[in-house]
């Protein structure tokens, strides 16, 4: 086993935390995070029929940051948010079935790779495991009713 593997969970979301913003520096990385899912899944496409995507891309990164803050538990309202884009999510709201999140992992990591400067092969480790986290919350929580007031 290569050396470089042999990181802390801290290490690798700290590793993580800074690709990402080296990627998200990159005008075109949420474009070219939706053509990366609607390549490997085309019927995703489905879910955005009447979707303003300047909007769209804005959320992604806004959603991208919840995630980063989510992962070390360093930011309490990153928690509430996720468990918001959750509930938008869930079954009873978007429906956006948790397979999906497969795709959506796998065109994080495509678009990440293709964005940050600093890519090394071990990166692609470092990202599967630690975004797995919060998108197993959000899978997690499919089929939980949201409580509305």
């Amino acid at each position: 086993m290569d050396k470089q593997r042999k990181k802390t969970w801290e290490d690798k979301v700290e590793i993580v935390k800074a690709s990402y913003m080296r990627s998200k520096r990159d005008s075109d990385f949420a474009s070219s995070f939706y053509g990366h899912l609607f390549f490997l899944k085309p019927k995703i496409k489905d879910y955005f029929i009447h979707t303003d995507f300047e909007h769209q891309d804005k959320a992604l990164l806004h959603g991208l940051e919840f995630f980063m803050g989510f992962l070390d538990h360093s930011d309490d309202n990153a928690r509430k948010q996720v468990l918001r884009i959750s509930q938008t999510h869930s079954k009873f709201n978007l429906n956006i079935h948790p397979h999906d999140y497969y795709y959506w992992i796998e065109a994080l990591v495509m678009t990440v790779k293709s964005h940050d400067p600093s890519w090394y092969k071990d990166m692609e480790y470092y990202w599967r495991e630690v975004i797995s986290y919060p998108v197993s919350f959000m899978i997690s929580q499919y089929f939980k009713e949201s409580k509305t007031d």
